[in-house]
């Protein structure tokens, strides 16, 4: 008798093993849950950026007001007939906002 409960303790322990850490097993199963999350978070970052650059293209396509828009901003141009003012903080006047070194 003593020797089918250890069998069955053994079997148990076998099968219990297997659940864990097994190649299907339970914590094989998480970190692919895990890793399919992840994976999801990715796409929807991906998804929702190139919804925003088909946006912009079709921005781009449609008129010169978008094309205007992103020279003055990524260039700094100006368009014809308009005046260009640069306003300087006090803050950044002398050798520290002319790219020279700071002195203490």
């Amino acid at each position: 008798m003593k020797f089918f409960v250890c069998l069955g303790i053994l079997a148990i322990l076998a099968l219990q093993y297997r659940y864990w850490v097994g190649d299907a097993g339970h914590l094989a199963v998480v970190e692919l849950t895990e890793r399919i999350e992840a994976e999801q978070r990715l796409n929807d970052r991906l998804t929702r950026r190139n919804r925003l650059l088909t946006a912009e293209i079709a921005a781009l396509k449609e008129g010169l007001d978008a094309v205007e828009a992103r020279a003055r901003t990524a260039l700094g141009m100006v368009a014809q007939g308009e005046t260009f003012f640069l306003v300087v903080d006090d803050d950044e006047t002398g050798p520290e906002g002319e790219g020279g070194l700071r002195t203490p």
